[in-house]
Order: structure tokens, then sequence, then C-alpha cells
């Protein structure tokens, strides 16, 4: 199993004082593209910016590889998909190129009991 590391990517707010050469930073902070909740569910997001074809696969949707394929890539590489899903515990991992399965870098993990681990996000 590949598993693709997720590039950091620093985002900066900067301030030029008028008249003057100096520069107050004021504001840094890391960003790196995230699965996150919204209302009704989830928007599933992975920086895979080699990738030809991305899908969410899990439980929620009987780990059907053709089912979810996420849209992308943006011109960061980005990869996502909002998905409506009630409340509960879902496992799922990425897969990419129909070859390539990876756990989602921002999610929490859970023993797969085959030797691997699957993401795992909880929907309140």
């Amino acid at each position: 199993m590949k598993i693709f590391r997720q590039p950091w990517r620093i985002n900066l707010t900067l301030v030029f004082l008028s008249g003057s050469l100096s520069v107050l930073l004021i504001g840094c902070s890391l960003h790196r593209p995230q699965t996150t909740l919204i209302e009704g569910g989830v928007k599933f997001v992975l920086q895979a910016p080699r990738a030809r074809r991305v899908a969410v696969v899990g439980d929620f949707n009987h780990w059907d590889a053709g089912k979810d394929i996420l849209e992308g890539p943006d011109e960061q590489g980005v990869w996502s998909k909002v998905i409506l899903l009630p409340k509960g515990r879902y496992e799922y991992l990425f897969l990419i190129d129909q070859k390539a399965w990876a756990p989602d870098p921002s999610a929490l993990s859970s023993d797969d009991g085959l030797g691997g681990t699957n993401s795992v996000i909880l929907v309140q």
C-alpha cells in the first residue's frame, strides 16, 4: 500500500506600512487541505496533485470504489467531494488511480482488523 504524504502550505498575512520599508507580520498559519464536517455531512478532501482519479471508499457507500469520485484536482492539486451523511461513525480510505489506498491525513484512524488502518470520521 502506498501512503501519500501531504505537503504543508504556509499562509502569511502581511501588512505593508505606508511610506516605510518595514513589513509587519500580522498572522501566520500552517494550512493543509482537510476533510471537514459540514451541515448534514462531510467534505472529503485530499491533496494528490499527480493523481488522475480519486475516490472516497468507506462503510457509508459499502466500500464501492465507483460510487464517490472526488472532483479535481484544483490548482493546488486538491481533490474534494461533499457527501451528505447522517449522524454516526464512519470508516473510509481514499483510492487513488484505482490502485493505491491512502488514509486521510486529517482524520482519526482505526485498526481495520487486516493489518492496516482506516480513517475515521464522527458526524455529530
